[in-house]
């Protein structure tokens, strides 16, 4: 079948750096197959993720800092987008497209009363006068406006590529902010749940760097030394966040570096080790505690991506709790884990270019489905 290439980029609650792939895609957008070429993982520049940081973190910031981390963010973008097409030994002019879903720095569903709102940085115009490439960005603003989340928008790529006629299947990112999506077994896109968790990430690397200065507790070693403080613990699954039920997102506002200094006050009686596995566990049970409550079965498999599909804590525990079912890493169903949501981007802006929706409906809570993101053409 003939192909064409695309890029994704993004960057996720976590601002650690940008993620991109370089990816092939065939056939039809309700039947695509997509092969991955290459991916990229870069740091933001120095200084740059303390700038973002300090926006994403609610503090103070003026409209012109607001305007130039819009632009610093494309440019570092085009950057690694201009470095993966070249390390992959491919010119620009092959290149069908980039999906760009910038830096969200803020993201607010919508409510009873107000609809919902949502910021990401990195201005598509840059990434396409930098690359020379048609350049897709800002998906979320369209699924809200038809009246959804803006989140999450990957599940579309779980359901196209990872979907099963027999077996029942659960595709559990952990990034920052924790996601689950469920693929009925045989299942239309109708079918499809899917809805931000709870946090992943966010509040055990705030609880590591609180507490030790490190970045993040790598492979989950200090959570599996430690012991879970079930008074902690309970206290914190009462969040009412665990139950809302879907559609619903969340992000860093609501989970993020504020949070996890509450709960670090709240545990510092403990020893590290303890704190670190009290907050791991309250990831693995909020995303337990999900499924329950509202996916109408347990899945038969379960696979892991993002940052925490290696966190050896993480993973045994969901073992064990979601028994009978397999709990793999998405690289069994392939995907690789580590670069699933920039391949899903990759998909998102072929599918805009074709004209085809990005959205489900059924899990972002629109009235519709609608095309999603800006076109910056080249040239």
């Amino acid at each position: 079948m003939d192909s064409t290439l695309a890029v994704g980029l993004i960057s996720g609650t976590s601002l650690d750096g940008i993620d991109g792939a370089l990816v092939a895609i065939a056939g039809s957008a309700q039947q695509p197959a997509v092969t991955t070429l290459a991916t990229l993982a870069l740091p933001y520049p120095e200084g740059l993720r303390g700038r973002l940081l300090h926006l994403a973190e609610g503090k103070p910031v003026p409209v012109a800092e607001v305007s130039a981390l819009h632009r610093d963010v494309a440019l570092a973008f085009a950057d690694c987008a201009l470095q993966l097409i070249d390390q992959a030994g491919f010119r620009c002019e092959q290149i069908a497209c980039i999906g760009s879903h910038g830096q969200t720095v803020h993201h607010q569903p919508p409510a009873e009363n107000a609809a919902g709102h949502t910021l990401q940085l990195g201005d598509g115009a840059w990434i396409a006068e930098c690359t020379g490439v048609t350049t897709v960005g800002n998906f979320r603003t369209r699924d809200m406006a038809a009246g959804g989340q803006g989140a999450p928008l990957v599940p579309l790529l779980d359901y196209l590529l990872l979907r099963d006629a027999r077996r029942d299947r659960c595709i559990q990112n952990l990034g920052g902010i924790a996601n689950v999506t469920y693929l009925r077994a045989g299942g239309g896109p109708e079918e499809v749940i899917a809805f931000d968790t709870g946090p992943a990430n966010l509040l055990i690397d705030g609880t590591v760097q609180i507490a030790l200065g490190e970045p993040f507790d790598r492979g989950g070693s200090l959570a599996l030394q430690g012991t879970v403080d079930r008074d902690c613990l309970e206290r914190w699954l009462a969040d009412p966040y665990f139950r809302r039920p879907p559609p619903k997102s969340t992000g860093r506002e609501y989970f993020g570096y504020a949070r996890a200094r509450r709960l670090a006050e709240e545990s510092a009686h403990l020893p590290v080790a303890d704190r670190v596995a009290t907050v791991s566990e309250l990831t693995v049970r909020s995303i337990e505690r999900a499924y329950r409550d509202f996916l109408p079965r347990l899945p038969e498999e379960v696979f892991l991506c993002g940052g925490g599909a290696r966190n050896g804590y993480i993973r045994a525990r969901l073992g064990r709790l979601l028994a009978p079912a397999r709990v793999a890493v998405s690289d069994e169903a392939g995907i690789d884990p580590d670069f699933k949501e920039a391949i899903a981007f990759a998909l998102l802006a072929w599918l805009r270019c074709t004209g085809a929706p990005g959205n489900l409906p059924a899990v972002t809570g629109a009235e519709r489905a609608v095309p999603l993101g800006d076109v910056h053409p080249a040239g």
